[in-house]
């Protein structure tokens, strides 16, 4: 075969300063895709309900597409940064961008017009890192996109990877679809959500328009409250509200509240037809939806500051022989 013919022959094989760009732009857009994935993996239930709502779940499941799509963005992270940059692997990198595009160019031209929620973005990762639709539009663009070009600067010679490195970033990206499967029975809630010991109920606010868990519930800056994210047609919380009325008749430790993201209405026919005697407080879905992966999810708080988290209801009788708020 002539030189010539060879994948990169000496007159043909990019230059040092293409090699570097490209292999700086396949870090960048490696990490990227793993801390979107990474941020997913803690929450795949979360990230199914953004497919749902984008409307993606066409031929499988929201829960399918949502765990293939976090295995993709596995195995191509690692390829990348494995430094298997084959026209293959980059051209699947090429869609997959131009997907994250499409999605948080949507998202942003509907927030411009007023046509939907002004929180809408891609979800790309989660709820641990919130982004309006304009600061997701503007970050893929300016950040996705040169290193793209950058790692197309000088894709991998084509004979093939080395084979170790692909096997890893095969075993890897399997792992991921594992975890995924099992994140959500997994304890995971203080690390997959923005509510953990620790954190100042002033600082739980949507990056989109700034409206606060504060503003809905003003009593917490001050004295001991414990408070119950619940969804009202849940039957378990149903079957709690006995127990949860007990407990806010004995006003023997901090103040119960109930947040919810239903109606005003369907809170005033809730109280009515469970019976209710604890406050139940209506509350914005995009304040409260990052606090939690499943519901019902309980936390304390003493002066504005939370100190524990329960997946699920709290330690009733252990709250009453504490301090009322």
């Amino acid at each position: 075969m002539p030189l010539a013919d060879l994948p990169y022959a000496p007159s043909r094989r990019p230059g040092r300063w293409r090699r570097g760009l490209a292999i700086v732009g396949a870090v960048v857009l490696g990490g990227i895709f793993l801390l979107a994935a990474w941020s997913k993996l803690l929450d795949p239930v979360a990230f199914a309900d953004v497919i749902r709502d984008e409307g993606l779940d066409i031929v499988l499941s929201a829960t399918t597409v949502a765990q293939l799509a976090i295995g993709l963005e596995v195995g191509l992270g690692l390829a990348l940064l494995l430094g298997v940059r084959t026209r293959t692997v980059l051209a699947i990198t090429t869609a997959l961008v131009a997907f994250f595009l499409f999605l948080t160019g949507r998202a942003f031209v509907y927030d411009q017009m007023g046509w939907k929620r002004a929180s809408a973005s891609c979800g790309c990762f989660g709820h641990l890192l919130e982004r309006s639709p304009t600061e997701a539009f503007v970050q893929d663009l300016l950040l996705l996109v040169p290193a793209l070009v950058a790692t197309w600067l000088a894709p991998s010679p084509g004979a093939p990877a080395p084979m170790r490195r692909i096997l890893g970033a095969l075993v890897a990206t399997a792992g991921a679809v594992v975890f995924a499967v099992a994140a959500p029975n997994l304890p995971l809630d203080d690390l997959a959500t923005r509510l953990w010991p620790g954190q100042k109920v002033s600082e739980i606010c949507t990056a989109a328009e700034q409206k606060c868990l504060r503003d809905a519930l003003p009593l917490l800056a001050e004295g001991r409250h414990v408070v119950v994210l619940a969804d009202l047609d849940d039957p378990k919380f149903l079957a709690a509200v006995p127990e949860l009325n007990l407990y806010a008749a004995n006003a023997k430790g901090p103040r119960l509240w109930v947040v919810t993201t239903a109606s005003a209405d369907a809170v005033a026919m809730f109280g009515f037809t469970a019976g209710a005697g604890f406050t139940i407080q209506p509350t914005e879905k995009a304040i409260v939806r990052p606090l939690y992966r499943r519901l019902p999810r309980s936390f304390h708080v003493v002066d504005g500051v939370v100190t524990a988290t329960w997946d699920g209801l709290p330690p009733l009788r252990s709250l009453s022989a504490s301090p009322p708020g």
